[in-house]
């Protein structure tokens, strides 16, 4: 009997560990059976919607799709990272790829800001219920044992960024601190993804969309499965080092 409270305490522990990757993990999948359920377009025909609509509303519509993304909870179901790399493939040249990278950044940034905010005064309570409070709660943890480089690294996925953006405004992180950071890692990571998108061009398309495709959701889960093993990597070390 005591050996299974041990594991259940230990499958309790880890699953708050894997709290995030897990909810993205679950998040990925159910997208892509609601859009083979739905039978909804693939990412070819939004490619080439998303040109009318590029044509039509221009760059504004980017931006709010940015900052819609960047939103914590509700970026998770809301395709802006395809937008995003959408818009760098419809790039005519380099100058314009870099303008559409420039207002995508400035929409994510803003909307980082105001996850730091919900986290600040307590907003975000109306929307931990759902079901991130155990993501929250990790990503204060690591925030207040490894500082703001903790935003650095987990700006790559902008629905991550926005649990970290939320803790930092939960452990009142001077404001000062937390922009600082968040611009120069926005800018870094959206720099450097911008690049790579551009020269890939819209074969990288299938892998960001939630528009049923098997390979692209094998991706997403290969990429979370190598998160998961860092976590539990760098928890085994974690605790090698406590007891030297």
């Amino acid at each position: 009997m005591l050996s299974f409270a041990k594991e259940g305490v230990n499958m309790k522990y880890y699953l708050k560990l894997f709290s995030l990757p897990l909810s993205l993990l679950f998040l990925f999948i159910s997208l892509n059976i609601t859009w083979n359920i739905f039978d909804l377009p693939s990412s070819e025909v939004l490619l080439a919607k998303l040109g009318i609509w590029f044509d039509k509303y221009g760059l504004p519509f980017l931006f709010v799709s940015a900052f819609i993304e960047a939103m914590l909870l509700v970026g998770g179901y809301f395709p802006g990272v395809f937008v995003i790399f959408a818009s760098v493939v419809l790039a005519e040249s380099i100058l314009e790829a870099v303008i559409m990278v420039g207002i995508a950044t400035t929409g994510l940034f803003l909307g980082h800001i105001v996850n730091f905010i919900l986290g600040k005064y307590g907003w975000y309570k109306l929307l931990v219920r759902i079901g991130l409070k155990s993501s929250v709660e990790e990503s204060k943890n690591r925030l207040l044992k490894r500082g703001p480089i903790v935003i650095f690294g987990s700006y790559w996925l902008p629905s991550i960024g926005a649990v970290t953006d939320t803790a930092a405004g939960i452990i009142q992180m001077p404001f000062k601190t937390f922009f600082v950071y968040s611009l120069f890692a926005g800018i870094f990571w959206n720099s450097l993804v911008g690049s790579i998108v551009y020269i890939l061009g819209d074969s990288v398309l299938p892998a960001v969309s939630s528009d049923g495709d098997l390979a692209g959701l094998l991706v997403k889960i290969f990429i979370i499965a190598v998160w998961i093993a860092v976590l539990f990597i760098l928890d085994v070390y974690g605790k090698k080092e406590k007891i030297i």
